[in-house]
């Protein structure tokens, strides 16, 4: 039997559906399958208070506290890969306490030094061998801070959750390493004024842990569980914190810069700065960080991208203000969230006309506050208030020049809290965003909304152990602004309301507010043994609107997704660990509107070469698009094909590679797409490295949006065949000189082309076929850049369109010297320099617009910063 390509998604999704089956009955069958990790009493170690000299933080255990009273802890146990097996090499800990800072010492035994993995990386980066202590202070067994050393002696700190963890968080600590012939040590010292704890609680969660990279093996002290119940949930405990002071501690940091950027085409600029960030302890567990004209920078450009859709790329946080205690105000509702903090500062939306100066590429940050802790009642808290100052160009439209406003002022507030139940088992949350824009122009009026609120509430119950969970996310949104403001909002690519639909669209002229909600219901088995499964419901209304301070792509979508996985974490013969998910989903509008209904089947692990890899095939049958035409009908999407892999050789080893690769087909050849890479990383020795990656990505799509063109008979929707291709790479080359002293290169040359083919006018948008779909190729007349289309054959043109096709090019680079010249204070000089290219020459490939960067002036800026860390 032979199936044609539009079949075969629909007998994948029949196969997935049944394998689904299976799958959940298996899981199901197997939800009393015995735990991998039967219960273990929690080890317990009781900390020494200091009565002598504090060490000298060298790394070499010489100091006589080191010799003297005090409990050297072994008996270490393997994590990964053979879970609950003796180390394969052992490891020992030592904790001292004073008022002031714990002190700990952590020896690894070790075979001679020429085989332990020694390689440098960036702070928080995980290289090499590692040793580390994580606190878990407020004993609340959800959060702990972690204090890491490698074996080069770089720092890693981070925040430990049951679900993950966060390298964002960067304290003020100390620590040195050293090597003898048959071992490695580490000395750590960690202010009290780092944490935050209970001063009435004498017990906190411990947990001690060492990475041998060679053969990839972690061993706890206290062995944490594997069966995703939760790492802090299953830590040790420290005794003996009797009599810590609960100290109202502060810290300064102020910094100044200097920026200076040259161009060939116009003059060189010169721009001086400084500022003040200020973190207070307003208890033991509350603080409180300030800033004052904070340094708004990001060192790393972001990546360049060509963006065919309706929607707006969504970029990473990059800059350090907002990335310490990210996680404290993260509120996820699915793909969305409620706090997108590159809102915060963002480049103006307003365009004006007759521009005699550059736009701005960001809003001027005034200042910013953050609340931030946790009551020895389970009570965490975050508060983020912001604001952002007005930002003006000149405009000279031939009748004089003058300034006209492109940003509001704005303030932005963020409060995000959670109550702890049940020991953690139970948790209740709610956040709330708010931006209010002031003293808006006219033009800006009509752009933007004046103010814009969004309230969220969260409950999460886990039960049987952590092993079955139900989570529950609800949020409320108004947005009020001029009625032109709200106008964009309801046509804007995250709803369409003036899509023509049965009964007339949703498009009201005349509202000067929007309302909506959403919800999301989850629930299924977590953790223990081999079987996961989880249900989701997305329920969002039509007028739900958080892009003011949050990220939303699509409103006006109900989604029932259906997840189960098998994971395998004991190695055999052949693998050390490896996974498979099998993933349903179906979406519609609140109309009832079925949009799309798509399977797919995941695979990744690790081989026992310690080569990892992961692959997923999908296949959606035939759906219907509503943001296809831009605000126009839904249009039919035929059945397709998608699939990825990924492979990556030995990481551990001084030379190793990825390749990558993506795609996607549908039916009767409408719509195409691939993606392939490659990346080579070379470690030529523990200092210096370097890396370059390979990009190329072709696109094809014969109803891809072109234009809504007005005819004496209505809208005609205009769609085109589209083929782009883009190319890229990225070099990064990182040079550390010390553990505190390094030298960092990025590089990013992109360059992509569009090409506009046929147009073709949609006839029937519902269609299944695609000759019904769309009508005859359109043969428009092409003068002076404007196609014209004649749709009644009058001789005259009844609408023109600029022709699309294009080039892109782009060149970023950063080059970064840093250079922590004490404890917590820090000198940055920084090289950055831009190319745009680009145009409308139709000759050129993807490669040609991209070398031809090296004919465009570059935009050179030059950057010294230095800061200074004082404390209490």
């Amino acid at each position: 039997m032979s199936y044609s390509s539009a079949d075969l998604p629909v007998s994948f999704f029949r196969f997935a559906c049944l394998a689904a089956l299976c799958l959940a009955s298996a899981a199901l069958s197997s939800a009393r399958e015995a735990s991998p990790n039967p219960a273990r009493p929690r080890r317990i170690y009781s900390i020494t208070r200091l009565t002598g000299a504090a060490p000298a933080i060298d790394g070499h255990l010489d100091d006589a506290c080191w010799q003297g009273a005090g409990e050297w802890s072994g008996g270490f146990t393997q994590l990964t890969p053979r879970y609950a097996a003796p180390a394969s090499r052992e490891t020992e800990i030592k904790i001292l306490l004073d008022d002031r800072n714990v002190y700990v010492a952590m020896r690894a035994h070790d075979d001679p030094v020429a085989q332990r993995a020694r390689q440098m990386g960036n702070r928080d980066g995980f290289a090499g061998d590692i040793m580390g202590v994580n606190f878990d202070s407020y004993h609340d067994r959800r959060t702990g801070f972690e204090f890491d050393l490698t074996a080069a002696g770089q720092k890693i700190d981070l925040v430990l959750a049951n679900n993950g963890w966060d390298t964002t968080w960067n304290a003020v600590w100390e620590g040195k390493v050293a090597h003898e012939t048959d071992c490695w040590t580490a000395e750590f010292l960690i202010p009290l004024s780092q944490l935050r704890f209970d001063p009435r609680n004498g017990v906190w969660g411990l947990h001690a842990w060492r990475w041998i990279d060679r053969y990839k093996e972690e061993s706890d002290w206290n062995l944490l569980a594997n069966d995703d119940s939760g790492f802090v949930k299953s830590f040790g405990e420290l005794h003996g914190l009797t009599g810590l002071r609960s100290a109202r501690r502060w810290e300064l940091l102020p910094f100044a810069s200097a920026r200076v950027e040259t161009a060939p085409d116009r003059a060189t600029r010169t721009k001086f700065r400084g500022g003040l960030d200020a973190k207070v302890g307003l208890s033991s567990n509350i603080t409180l960080d300030a800033s004052v004209l904070p340094d708004f920078g990001q060192v790393e450009a972001d990546p360049a991208v060509m963006n065919l859709t309706a929607f707006e790329t969504f970029l990473e946080e990059k800059r350090p203000l907002f990335l310490e205690g990210k996680d404290i105000f993260a509120f996820s509702f699915g793909d969305d969230t409620l706090f997108y903090s590159r809102r915060i500062g963002q480049p103006p939306s307003y365009w004006p006309n007759h521009l005699a100066s550059e736009m701005p590429d960001a809003s001027t940050l005034l200042g910013a506050l953050k609340v931030s802790g946790k009551t020895n009642r389970g009570t965490s808290l975050g508060v983020v208030a912001a604001a952002t100052d007005r930002e003006t160009v000149l405009v000279d439209d031939g009748t004089g020049a003058r300034n006209v406003d492109v940003a509001p002022r704005t303030g932005y507030l963020v409060a995000r809290g959670q109550q702890d139940f049940r020991a953690g088992d139970t948790i209740v949350g709610g956040i709330v965003t708010h931006v209010q824009r002031d003293h808006l122009s006219s033009d800006l009026a009509a752009q933007l909304p004046e103010q814009a609120t969004a309230l969220g509430a969260d409950v999460t119950h886990y039960w049987q152990e952590r092993e079955y969970f139900a989570r529950a996310v609800a949020v409320a949104t108004r947005v009020r602004g001029t009625p032109d403001a709200i106008a964009r909002l309801q046509t804007s690519s995250a709803r369409y309301f003036q899509r023509p639909v049965a009964g007339g669209s949703r498009f009201d002229p005349t509202l000067d507010a929007l309302s909506g909600a959403a919800l999301w219901l989850q629930g299924g088995k977590a953790s223990k043994g081999h079987w996961r499964w989880t249900e989701d419901i997305f329920l969002k209304s039509p007028g739900v609107e958080f892009n003011d301070l949050g990220y939303l792509a699509q409103a006006d979508q109900h989604k029932l997704k259906t997840t189960v996985a098998y994971i395998e974490k004991d190695p055999a013969k052949w693998y050390r660990s490896y996974d498979l998910k099998l993933q349903q989903e179906n979406t519609w509008t609140t109309r009832g509107e079925h949009l799309d209904t798509g399977v797919s089947l995941r695979a990744a692990g690790e081989l026992a070469n310690k080569w990892s890899f992961n692959g997923t095939l999908g296949a959606a049958q035939a759906g219907r698009d509503p943001v296809a035409l831009r605000g126009g009908p839904l249009l039919a999407t035929p059945a397709r094909w998608s699939w990825s892999g990924y492979l990556e050789t030995d990481g551990t080893k001084r030379l190793w590679a990825s390749v990558f690769a993506d795609g996607t087909q549908s039916g009767d050849d409408v719509f195409s797409s691939s993606s392939h890479g490659a990346k080579f990383s070379v470690r030529a020795t523990d200092s210096f490295s370097v890396s370059l990656q390979a990009q190329a990505t072709t696109y094809s799509d014969r109803q891809q949006y072109a234009a809504a063109a007005p005819t004496a008979t209505g809208t005609a929707w205009l769609v085109t065949h589209l083929e782009g291709e883009s190319r890229s790479l990225a070099l990064r080359a990182e040079w550390h000189l010390r553990p505190e002293l390094s030298l960092q290169y990025y590089g990013n040359p992109f360059g992509g082309t569009v090409r506009y083919g046929e147009f073709r006018q949609v006839a029937a948008p519902e269609a299944s076929a695609f000759a019904q779909r769309l009508g005859p190729i359109l043969a428009p007349t092409l003068a002076d850049g404007l196609y014209a289309f004649d749709f009644n054959a009058d001789g005259s043109a009844d609408t023109t369109l600029d022709r699309p096709d294009r080039n892109d090019a782009s060149f970023h680079s950063n080059l970064v010297l840093r250079w922590e010249y004490r404890r917590g204070s820090t000198l940055y000089l920084a090289w950055s320099q831009q190319r745009y290219g680009g145009g409308d020459d139709l000759s050129e490939d993807a490669w040609s617009s991209l070398s031809s960067l090296r004919r465009q002036p570059p935009l050179n800026q030059f950057m010294l910063k230095v800061s200074y860390w004082f404390s209490s």
